[in-house]
């Protein structure tokens, strides 16, 4: 009797951990479906982060890219000729751009406008440009290191009249130049054909436009205190001549003599 009753309880003992230890394995399956869905989602999330850094990749890149499956038919900036520069340029400003000016970055002054009167790079459009070597340039480029091009610098015309200048932009070494805008600095990045090091000059334009705002606001001070300077002045010259001419004025009873009668009126008793 006593041992069938402990085999009934053993059997309810069974029966009660079965369902305890399925409810485990249920568990421990789901714990890792969910870990093997958060790897997933990980590997998904990390493609998708390398697809964004690839779609992110600097315009000339994907141009290259193209470019090994197709021939561009761009429209062109400048006459092709022996010896010259030739590269692409796309405008990704906000703005579209009407003139166009290159030279060495050790000359000071920018020749005239590269592009036709009537021409326009809209935004987002890309031509190719021919830039002939001048002279001077020829003669920077022979006084250069052979291991270091020469530099140029760029000047854009837009739309409304506004000017930009892009620096240090290695011209011979690129294959297409993007100009770019943040927080109101114009910029150019690029890719060097011969390292495939990618180049910014945005640190250059920053650097060059916040000495250029001190230097403004240095002169708008001096201009200020100068002002003041000679508002002061002004005043102390206005106030030392009415001093004068109150004193002058009071020279009335000199002409009265010395004994403060009316010296007329005696000159003429003694006549």
């Amino acid at each position: 009797m006593k041992r069938k009753l402990l085999m009934a309880l053993l059997a309810g003992t069974l029966a009660i951990a079965a369902p305890v230890s399925c409810f485990a394995a249920e568990t421990t399956e789901a714990a890792e479906a969910d870990a093997a869905e958060d790897s997933s989602d990980e590997e998904e999330d990390a493609d998708a982060e390398e697809a964004d850094a690839e779609s992110a990749d600097s315009d000339d890149a994907k141009e290259e890219r193209t470019a090994a499956k197709k021939k561009e038919d761009l429209k062109t900036v400048g006459e092709k000729t022996e010896g010259c520069i030739a590269f692409k340029l796309r405008n990704g400003t906000g703005k579209k751009i009407t003139g166009l000016a290159i030279k060495t970055a050790d000359e000071t002054e920018f020749p005239e406008n590269m592009m036709e009167a009537d021409d326009v790079f809209e935004l987002k459009e890309k031509k190719r440009v021919y830039f002939s070597k001048e002279n001077s340039e020829a003669e920077t480029a022979e006084e250069t290191s052979e291991d270091t091009a020469p530099t140029h610098d760029m000047q854009l015309t837009f739309e409304d009249g506004t000017t930009a200048d892009v620096h240090g932009i290695v011209l011979e070494d690129l294959g297409t130049l993007t100009l770019r805008e943040k927080d109101g600095i114009i910029y150019g990045t690029y890719k060097l054909k011969s390292t495939k090091e990618k180049k910014s000059t945005y640190d250059t334009e920053k650097a060059i436009a916040d000495q250029a705002a001190a230097d403004a606001a240095a002169a708008q001070a001096a201009a200020d205190q100068a002002a003041a300077a000679q508002q002061t002045e002004s005043y102390d010259y206005s106030y030392d001549n009415n001093d004068y001419s109150y004193d002058y004025g009071g020279g009335d009873d000199y002409s009265g003599g010395d004994d403060g009668g009316d010296g007329c009126l005696d000159n003429g008793l003694l006549n």
